[in-house]
């Protein structure tokens, strides 16, 4: 029989998985929006795209992530699995852990929350290209996103691979962290969407702001990103409280920031731009929601909020991409800021023994945690290592979208005939 814990344990991160749902739905809501054509036809092509998804995250792409690692808190019962790490301990590149069923209640949990991580991966990447390529290739480029490309970056990340192992294998601080998905999810989506744009070419239409996100289907995924973040613990903690409280302070920061400078710059209010701005900041506390106090995430939305708006200038003004959503400004820009936030401002009071680091002793001093650079917490000492490892994992993500992506993208949006 299940005990009281783990039951509250396995409904939480459930409800957490369904309202993380919010994510995706609102990314399909904007763009449908933002590409000027009916909602219904951008959305339903974005939902069988997270669909397809869900089904290769079944058949394979749950097992590549965590092949090698369980969830202790809710309940998951450790199983044999194969890991590729070609150069000994910590170098896992691939790893795979069989069929997900039959399988305990803790293992079917965490498929849901990390299925929702997919689905928004996935539905981000192609939301901007969406209905300009061809159907077969539309459908190839949802499962070899969803299906590799996520599942491999969350293994190396999250699932016990070579990049959280940076902190024992190369002393880089903890390894890479990424508390609730800033690179692994929103960054790695908002390269892909730009790898996308750079596959299929130049705009159709010019661009106008108030072509933008609505504001309610921004608020319905910064909520949705909230509620990712609260579950990425797999368990009630006394520190959802202020993941919650973090998530919102940086959401609101930058969508003031980008009220502001559109403000002075333009001399209008552009609501295009404040939901831009939520999103971004949302997107970027996923990094370090958990390792910072509520005035650093106050800053760091901030920084996010002023990365969207020079983001949209650069990508459709100068650059002249089709970026209408603004999912590469927002998501993409913010996630890789949150992502490389955590190794400048994290203050190193919370994440003791994280990827088995320093769990009582750290740098010299007890009990420090994950840290940054900067804004420390007094007695804690800085962790330059933690930015670089910060550094490669932001460096790994544009990688794999501008190569391996932008490849099948690119041949995906090539049309029989040698036709783009």
């Amino acid at each position: 029989m299940l005990s009281i814990e783990l039951l509250l344990n396995l409904s939480f991160v459930l409800l957490m998985s369904l309202l993380g749902l919010a994510v995706p739905a609102g990314v399909a809501r904007l763009s449908g929006r933002a590409l000027g054509e009916k909602d219904s036809a951008i959305s339903g092509r974005l939902l069988l795209a997270g669909i397809l998804t869900l089904l290769i995250s079944f058949a394979c792409g749950f097992s590549l992530q965590y092949g090698s690692i369980h969830a202790p808190s809710l309940g998951e019962v450790p199983r044999a699995a194969w890991e590729w790490a070609p150069l000994g301990a910590g170098s896992g590149l691939l790893s795979w852990s069989g069929p997900l069923v039959p399988a305990d209640p803790g293992r079917l949990v965490l498929f849901c929350f990390q299925a929702v991580g997919a689905a928004t991966v996935v539905v981000l990447a192609l939301a901007p290209v969406c209905g300009r390529m061809p159907g077969p290739s539309f459908v190839a480029a949802a499962l070899f996103v969803g299906g590799v490309l996520y599942p491999l970056l969350g293994h190396w990340t999250w699932g016990g691979g070579w990049l959280a192992a940076t902190g024992t294998t190369a002393y880089l601080g903890h390894g890479l962290v990424d508390w609730g998905g800033a690179g692994v999810l929103y960054g790695l989506g908002g390269m892909v969407a730009l790898a996308g744009l750079l596959a299929v070419g130049g705009r159709r239409d010019p661009v106008t702001m108030e072509q933008g996100p609505a504001v309610g289907a921004a608020l319905l995924s910064t909520l949705g990103i909230a509620a990712l973040n609260m579950g990425a613990g797999w368990s009630l903690s006394p520190h959802l409280p202020l993941i919650l409280v973090n998530t919102l302070l940086s959401a609101a920061a930058a969508a003031v920031v980008a009220a502001v400078y559109m403000a002075f710059t333009t001399a209008r209010f552009r609501i295009a731009m404040v939901g831009r701005g939520l999103l971004a900041g949302a997107a970027a506390s996923a990094g370090l929601a958990r390792f910072a106090p509520p005035p650093t995430l106050l800053l760091v939305g901030a920084v996010a909020g002023l990365l969207a708006c020079l983001g949209s200038f650069l990508f459709e003004r100068v650059w002249r991409l089709d970026d209408r959503g603004g999912i590469v400004s927002s998501f993409g820009l913010g996630g890789l800021w949150g992502l490389l936030a955590v190794g400048l401002v994290s203050d190193g009071t919370l994440g003791q023994g994280l990827h088995g680091i320093g769990p009582d002793n750290y740098l010299g001093v007890a009990s420090q945690g994950v840290s940054g650079i900067a804004l420390l917490a007094p007695g804690m000492v800085p962790d330059p290592g933690q930015l670089i490892a910060q550094v490669l994992g932001l460096l790994v993500i544009v990688v794999l979208a501008l190569g391996p992506a932008w490849l099948i993208l690119r041949l995906g949006s090539v049309r029989p005939g040698g036709r783009e």
